[in-house]
């Protein structure tokens, strides 16, 4: 029944229309707007807050909204894909991505700020896993697949290196609101292409699982502003713990609901396999790594070297642009050396880079910081796009939204974790040590680099657990022959 469905609707695999190259132009188009929105935002900040006169306690939103939404959503917005459309999930993410940066472009106060970010937020989250998907479903190679993912996870640091870039020259010429012109024409780009050349493909016979929908959004929604809010005005407060408790229910309710399912929205049992479970607890780090350190050098950046928004985009290419050299690399090498050897060293370069970075002062100067930028962006770009290969690989083909969903949840989550706890450590820092010195650079540098350790911890541990997993494959590839004599 099952497969004469699909045969009447459509079959799973893409069109032969859908021609790989602007399968892959579109899903990377997509995925540029995700990120660039989160550096362009971080960049016109003191803009905003200045122009609209934002409380500084109310600040803490616009740059967290649009993570909010999207870590809430994108994991529910992978079984949308997987059943109503690939491509109409993704051109319904490209619309909300281009009404999300008109709303910014327009924007006059901080409410419809906000409401700009969560609209591009629902974008992010529906275009993330939704141009995987579309990739993976048009290259069924393997080893094609790799260099496709390769090309599309380097589109997240190009997207993290214009932000920069076009935040400064708006803020230079024109005003904030202009950066976010980028976004909307981008998007339009995107959608344009995937309506000329991409085919629609899904899969029918997959239930719409209400339940699941809402109980993962809810209660990954709470657990975001638990980390967020709490990271501002403490983890123990009366709001944060109920969110905590809200979140803790929830999300209970869904792993109840998903265990019951006999196709769920989410396949929990590919949990044990220690091989999946690992690639997205890898693929959190990265993130976690990657986007909170970015977020620490802008603002170290800014304030203690005193740079324009456009100086430190033009500076941060030094990490950005080995991020995607690396990034490309890496798909060349997966097929050679595998996902865990790439991800291995590149946490361990990326640790090393992370360390030089944590050992800079109100004195150092671009060429004491460039050589810590480019070992970490060289790092994370070899660990990227294989932490996705590896967890996508284990999810059966017709899937893929799904895969898609599950592993960017894990990477957004650890890009919330990066920014809420490192911007936490390096706020208390920063406050414990302004009033024992006489230049607040001093103290800014200091709480940076205390944060910055904790980005060498967890690569270190990170790099662990890969070395572990290795292992684990290796002896299980090796016994699984003899036991079958």
């Amino acid at each position: 029944m099952a497969t004469e469905l699909r045969e009447k609707t459509g079959p799973l695999v893409a069109d032969s229309r859908s021609r790989p190259l602007p399968v892959l132009v579109a899903a990377c188009l997509g995925l540029f707007t995700v990120f660039l929105q989160t550096t362009q935002t971080i960049s016109t900040l003191s803009a905003v807050q200045d122009d609209l006169h934002i409380a500084s306690a109310d600040l803490v939103w616009v740059a967290s909204m649009y993570t909010l939404v999207v870590a809430s959503c994108v994991l529910g917005a992978g079984g949308l894909a997987d059943r109503w459309g690939r491509r109409r999930i993704f051109l319904a993410g490209a619309a909300a991505m281009a009404v999300g940066g008109l709303i910014l472009v327009f924007a006059t106060s901080v409410a419809v700020v906000l409401v700009g970010q969560a609209v591009a937020g629902l974008g992010g989250a529906l275009i993330t896993p939704s141009s995987l998907a579309l990739i993976t479903h048009a290259v069924p190679d393997p080893r094609r697949r790799a260099g496709a993912i390769a090309a599309w996870a380097a589109t997240s640091g190009l997207g993290l290196a214009i932000g920069p870039v076009t935040a400064g020259l708006a803020l230079r010429w024109w005003s904030w609101h202009t950066a976010f012109w980028l976004n909307l024409l981008v998007a339009a780009f995107a959608a344009a292409v995937a309506l000329r050349y991409v085919e629609e493909s899904r899969n029918p016979g997959q239930r719409f699982d209400w339940a699941g929908q809402l109980t993962s959004m809810g209660g990954l929604a709470l657990m975001v502003y638990w980390l967020i809010d709490g990271g501002h005005h403490g983890y123990v407060s009366g709001r944060a713990l109920t969110a905590a408790v809200g979140a803790v229910v929830l999300l209970a309710a869904f792993v109840a609901v998903e265990l019951r399912r006999t196709a769920p929205m989410i396949d929990l049992r590919l949990l044990r396999d220690p091989s999946y479970a690992g690639s997205l607890l890898l693929a959190a780090t990265v993130l976690f790594a990657f986007v909170g350190l970015a977020v620490l050098e802008v603002l170290w950046l800014q304030r203690v070297r005193g740079l324009s928004a456009l100086q430190v985009g033009t500076q941060l290419l030094a990490e950005f642009g080995t991020f995607i050299a690396a990034s490309v690399l890496a798909g060349v090498l997966l097929r050679r050396l595998g996902p865990r050897t790439l991800i291995s060293a590149g946490l361990l370069i990326a640790a090393g880079g992370a360390t030089l970075f944590a050992r800079v002062d109100a004195g150092t100067t671009f060429s004491g910081y460039a050589p810590a930028l480019a070992l970490f962006g060289l790092g994370c770009g070899l660990v990227n796009a294989p932490s996705t290969a590896l967890a996508v690989s284990h999810v059966p083909r017709g899937r893929e939204g799904e895969a898609g969903g599950t592993v960017n949840a894990a990477r957004q989550i650890g890009a919330v974790l990066g920014t809420s706890i490192l911007g936490t450590l390096m706020t208390s820092r920063f406050d414990d040590r302004v009033t024992q010195v006489s230049d607040p650079r001093e103290a800014f540098s200091y709480a940076v680099g205390y944060a910055s350790w904790v980005v060498v911890a967890v690569l270190l541990a990170g790099a662990a657990l890969s070395l572990g997993l290795s292992g684990w494959a290796r002896r299980t590839a090796t016994a699984r022959p003899a036991g079958q004599h």
